[in-house]
């Protein structure tokens, strides 16, 4: 698949969310779990989403560390189970992967390969913006996921954007 990987400048996001770590074998059932929760505790208080779900990822030794919830307009108060958190405002590439979750990897790897060519480095946890509800849409084909990876400079500044974009990837 062909990625086109967009500079972006994005504006920090008020979010909420749960978190947890576990292997990565049991984030998909997490997941799921987690977006009812969340989006019944918004229901509970009066409080709308501002977007679609997302989930921010930190990998280390097999672990992911991970918040998943929906973006709010304005802080939220939590429950100790789920809590408010911000998505980063600043540069960031972004791609959008069409399909399977389970076949996200290549887009993934477009994204950090334009970064490298361009002496850039990921600045903290990346996040995937969920546009699809599976239960509702269940043809993979039409599932739409953004990639979002910020990053800095190699002397780790927050570079502004304008880094240009630009396709990337294989043939699928």
């Amino acid at each position: 698949m062909i990625y086109h990987i967009e500079d972006r400048v994005l504006t920090a996001q008020d979010t909420v969310v749960s978190r947890a770590s576990m292997p990565v074998a049991q984030l998909p059932e997490w997941i799921a779990s987690v977006y009812a929760q969340v989006r019944h505790y918004l229901s509970d208080r009066g409080v709308r989403a501002d977007g679609p779900p997302f989930a921010r990822y930190a990998l280390h030794e097999g672990v992911v560390d991970v918040e998943a919830g929906f973006p709010v307009l304005g802080s939220v108060v939590g429950n100790g189970r789920i809590t408010a958190s911000r998505l980063p405002g600043g540069p960031a590439a972004v791609t959008t992967h069409f399909g399977r979750y389970e076949d996200i990897g290549g887009a993934h790897e477009a994204v950090h390969d334009w970064l490298t060519e361009r002496g850039l480095e990921h600045a903290g946890p990346h996040w995937e913006v969920y546009y699809t509800n599976p239960a509702a849409q269940p043809d993979t084909d039409t599932w739409s996921t953004d990639v979002v990876w910020p990053y800095r400079d190699a002397a780790g500044r927050r570079s502004p954007a304008g880094s240009g974009s630009r396709d990337r990837g294989e043939e699928a």
